[in-house]
């Protein structure tokens, strides 16, 4: 009898530690893991961007998985602030983004990092939520995203030698 709850406990520590494994492009693509594991601010919003094409929008513990083209990216997020991170994706590789909520003066303000495949804690949190949820579908068509989108990609702009790059080897 120990040796079966020995033996189920080992399993199951497997599966919360490796949870489900981390998908592969279509030849020729890249993909992205938008990862938010906290739960704080969660009925909020997120709206989230490549360049000035709009995503989508999720809120709450959730990840959705993004496949594009490989190439020069402006990913980013819209809550009470931006966030934007450069990336220049390489084909038949796969990234990781944490989306992780800060406290705002009125809502949740929203910060991307790029996850590395070292980072052991982070991972671990990570590895949960791909274990317990499916991808979300991201929700929403905004009727008219032109203002909000020019709006962000001035303040982009007057940022732009501040903003995190995606390092290209940070793969998975």
């Amino acid at each position: 009898m120990k040796t079966k709850i020995l033996t189920l406990s080992i399993l199951l520590m497997t599966i919360m530690t490796f949870g489900q494994e981390i998908k592969k492009p279509t030849e020729g693509k890249s993909l992205v893991y938008f990862v938010r594991y906290s739960g704080t601010g969660s009925l909020i919003n997120f709206k989230y961007f490549d360049g000035e094409k709009y995503l989508g929008k999720a809120k709450g513990a959730n990840y959705f998985i993004y496949e594009c083209e490989p190439g020069d990216h402006l990913f980013w997020a819209a809550s009470e602030n931006r966030d934007f991170i450069k990336a220049t994706l390489q084909a038949n590789e796969t990234y990781i983004i944490e989306v992780k909520p800060k406290m705002g003066a009125f809502k949740a303000a929203v910060r991307l990092n790029q996850v590395s495949p070292d980072n052991e804690k982070v991972l671990k949190k990570i590895k949960k939520v791909l274990l317990k949820r499916k991808p979300s579908v991201l929700k929403g068509k905004e009727k008219d995203m032109s203002f909000f989108i020019k709006n962000s990609m001035e303040r982009y702009n007057k940022i732009k030698s501040e903003v995190k790059t995606l390092n290209t080897n940070w793969t998975f």
